[in-house]
């Protein structure tokens, strides 16, 4: 499937968010979201800036700038982007890529899982990204005592559930990814900013704005004004500097971007108080009486940005 041009893209998304979200309103959330990932799958939208050999569309960035406020406009679930946004570029920014069309090709397709570990010397404890029912893959992070860190891509193993690390059986049948962790993720911040990320941030805004109080004067409602204001800004900028050209001006938007997550987040912990922390005894005694619909759950809203600045980069070792 070639490339569309920028008009045609957007031609394209705004009809394909009609046919196959908007048209179904009236159907149960399941269905309607089931229906959206198969569409997703059929059309290359999952990850539409990807090669098309791996999946994609090779859309423009001013293309996934429309496609992804579009998506966020309507509230359309947006792809896990611990896959699409971390472990797929990290593999196109190999020297040859084409080892891991499998992997690309599952990723763009959704058919494939995958959760983030770090392996941390000297006792190789581990860290876990998320964790979710069903595994596919895991980019395993290995930290060493001296030298430089690596990444490699394993099975699931044993011992992971039970937080133990990886046997030397297990990584018989381990990928090099990388044996540079450091410099790789280094690389990804710079060459692949996570455009849909700055639209991600929306459905928290619009989750906090549903249950913030209608007291203009109200500290809370106060601050949440100026987190929509500064998120319709980022918006505005990524576009601009989409359409500029301007790379290294956008990742600047993108960390203002983690900013503003940051802060909702803690604006939406202060909302649930203490519902966020206790649990109820007996079941429901601490509830209210219409419980506060979560945003997105962990696993959705993590942004890889703030994965590689704050989960992996300080911890990996630089004593080559």
């Amino acid at each position: 499937m070639n490339a569309e041009t920028g008009l045609s893209a957007a031609a394209l998304a705004a009809h394909f968010v009609e046919t196959h979200w908007l048209a179904l309103k009236d159907t149960d959330l399941a269905s309607r979201t089931r229906s959206w990932q198969t569409a997703l799958t059929d059309h290359c939208l999952r990850v539409p800036g990807f090669p098309v050999e791996y999946g994609g569309r090779a859309w423009p960035d001013t293309a996934l700038c429309d496609w992804w406020a579009l998506c966020a406009e309507h509230g359309c679930p947006m792809p896990d982007p611990v896959a699409t946004e971390l472990v797929g570029p990290l593999m196109m920014l190999t020297q040859s890529p084409q080892q891991y069309r499998r992997h690309l090709k599952a990723i763009a397709t959704g058919d494939s899982a995958w959760e983030v570990v770090c392996l941390d010397p000297p006792d190789n404890s581990l860290r876990r990204l998320k964790t979710l029912d069903q595994i596919d893959w895991v980019l395993l992070i290995q930290n060493q005592v001296s030298g430089l860190s690596r990444l490699e891509i394993l099975r699931p193993w044993p011992g992971m559930a039970q937080n133990l690390p990886p046997t030397a059986v297990d990584f018989q049948t381990s990928t090099l990814l990388s044996s540079d962790a450091r410099a790789q993720l280094a690389t990804l911040q710079r060459e692949h900013q996570p455009i849909a990320a700055i639209w991600r941030n929306r459905e928290l805004l619009r989750t906090l704005r549903a249950e913030a109080s209608g007291d203009p004067t109200d500290r809370e409602n106060q601050r949440l004004c100026e987190l929509e204001i500064l998120q319709t800004a980022q918006e505005i900028l990524c576009l601009r500097f989409a359409q500029s050209g301007a790379p290294e001006k956008r990742l600047v938007v993108t960390q203002a971007a983690r900013e503003i997550r940051l802060k909702s987040l803690q604006l939406k912990h202060e909302q649930l108080g203490y519902y966020a922390l206790t649990e109820a005894t007996p079941p429901g005694q601490n509830e209210r009486q219409e419980p506060i619909k979560a945003p997105i759950d962990a696993h959705f809203m993590i942004e890889p940005m703030s994965l590689i600045s704050d989960f992996f980069i300080n911890q990996l070792e630089t004593n080559a």
